[in-house]
């Protein structure tokens, strides 16, 4: 089955000294089918234009994010293993390595969805930033 679904994202990425926190509240589509299988549509608006984003997973434990707009990215969320992903922008693209820390789901066939994933991001075995997402749809 597929929902309309009011989104609130925040995200928190701390880098060094820094920390920059971000809410977001937008509406998408939520589809949701036996156990863990979901996948969540939605765009988001800012100064650079619209990003298109879903977000899927097939089994609860890995997490697949999908990102297109000004920049393209496809990132895999998986506690038991770290995974390369590419960061496409207009300037370059640059790599990074993904190490999920957490992923917390909880899904209800109402539909509501609950998911918080931490990780960090490393670039040429350098750690860049610890990072959080949270993401609520009901």
């Amino acid at each position: 089955m597929s929902y309309e679904v009011k989104i609130h994202l925040k995200s928190v990425q701390k880098s060094k000294d820094m920390a920059d926190i971000n809410h977001t509240d937008t509406s998408g589509r939520l589809s949701v089918s036996s156990g863990s299988r979901f996948l969540l549509r939605f765009d988001t608006t800012d100064e650079n234009g619209v990003t298109s984003t879903s977000v899927k997973s097939t089994d609860g434990k890995r997490i697949t994010v999908i990102r297109k707009g000004i920049s393209n990215t496809k990132m895999e969320f998986d506690v038991d293993t770290p995974t390369p992903f590419l960061y496409a922008t207009p300037i370059g693209t640059l790599e990074f390595m993904l190490r999920t820390g957490e992923i917390s789901l909880i899904l209800d066939e109402a539909p509501s969805l609950s998911l918080v994933m931490r990780y960090k991001l490393y670039n040429n075995g350098d750690m860049v930033s610890e990072n959080r997402i949270e993401i609520t749809a009901v």
